[in-house]
């Protein structure tokens, strides 16, 4: 019965296997259409959020946020949502500022899945990273969300460390021997005879009163300040004209003090000055003395180990008063400020003078 009362719809020559290929292409195309508007309807997306530290809200993070993390090693957690599958990768990038350029460093930053909401829908992944001992040069690594079925678009760069406004670790003296003793002064040049080339770095030390030179010595990657007769010396950074509008600066440098091999001891007290605008954040002043570490002359590896407890590191700050200019500099002296007060021989390495992000100001505080 069904039989006949299609037939009577259809003309009389044309039989049922006629039109089954239109049929079947029909319903394809029905097929695809209706599976195309679930993939629309699906709308996959994906948000990144993390727990501000200052407030403690999550927040959504936007594309190609930057997220600025502090040199110390550390680690936060972010939290992923997607209706999708997904990976995580990390890649580590060469620094944009010229001055910065050097080697990559690798798996500095980590990411691991910790845990998921089920009741948020929201996957934990805890960043790690390690902390900069070497200096605090911007390293930047790019945070990627990829996924085969969709293309998010999604990454997040994880910045650790600052912008350099000065990076000196004076490779470019070669005085001396460059596996000799620090104590010994064979061939070690005083600033006012280093070669045109060198001077042109525009490192400079002053000639005290009454003197005719400065004790300040080239030696082989590094300097000394001060020599045995009791003459003490200063070191004055080159000018740095781009810091004229920053607001914060991260000053950076290793100094350790004499000691002989009998063990006999130097004074070991450094004062550092701020010239020409900017101030100490901790005690806005504008003159600090620090006392320093000794190193040990008798160990065979000591032109290495010798920095090992010499780092020292303050934040400089702009203030109405004392705003930083384009001629502020950083002195630091070995003695008194006669320069002339006993044995107050102090060896200088690796100074590093760094701006701060406004982002960044919270970190004084750490």
């Amino acid at each position: 019965m069904m039989k006949t009362k299609l037939r009577k719809h259809l003309p009389a020559n044309v039989r049922w296997r006629q039109w089954l290929p239109l049929l079947t292409l029909f319903l394809l195309l029905f097929s695809f259409s209706s599976c195309n508007d679930g993939e629309e309807g699906r709308n996959e997306f994906i948000s990144v959020s993390q727990v501000d530290s200052r407030t403690g809200e999550k927040t959504e993070m936007k594309l190609d946020e930057v997220l600025n993390i502090p040199p110390k090693a550390g680690q936060l957690s972010i939290f992923v949502k997607t209706n999708t599958n997904y990976s995580v990768l990390i890649q580590s990038k060469t620094p944009a500022n010229e001055q910065e350029k050097e080697e990559i460093i690798e798996n500095w930053l980590k990411a691991e899945k910790t845990g998921r909401n089920e009741a948020t829908g929201e996957d934990e992944w805890r960043l790690t990273w390690d902390a900069q001992t070497k200096d605090y040069k911007r390293r930047t690594a790019t945070l990627s969300f990829t996924s085969p079925e969709v293309d998010y678009g999604k990454f997040i760069n994880i910045c650790q460390g600052f912008t350099t406004r000065l990076s000196e670790n004076f490779e470019w003296l070669k005085y001396g021997s460059s596996t000799a003793s620090p104590n010994v002064t064979s061939n070690e040049k005083l600033i006012g005879d280093w070669t045109k080339a060198q001077k042109e770095y525009n490192w400079s030390s002053t000639i005290a009163n009454g003197a005719d030179k400065a004790y300040c010595y080239g030696k082989f990657g590094f300097i000394r300040l001060g020599d045995e007769q009791g003459h003490g010396a200063d070191l004055l950074t080159p000018y740095m004209t781009d810091i004229a509008r920053d607001s914060v600066l991260l000053v950076s440098f290793d100094a350790v003090a004499y000691m002989d091999e009998n063990g006999e001891k130097d004074n070991n007290k450094l004062t550092i000055n701020i010239l020409n605008g900017g101030e100490f954040a901790e005690t806005h002043t504008t003159t600090k003395t620090v006392s320093l570490d000794y190193y040990d002359p008798l160990d065979a590896d000591v032109l290495h180990t010798m920095w090992n407890k010499g780092r020292h590191d303050f934040y400089v700050v702009s203030t109405p008063e004392r705003p930083i200019t384009a001629n502020t500099k950083i002195q630091i002296i070995g003695g008194d400020y006669t320069l002339s007060t006993g044995n107050n021989r102090v060896f200088v390495d690796n100074f590093h003078v760094y701006r701060l992000d406004d982002v960044y100001y919270y970190l004084l505080e750490e």
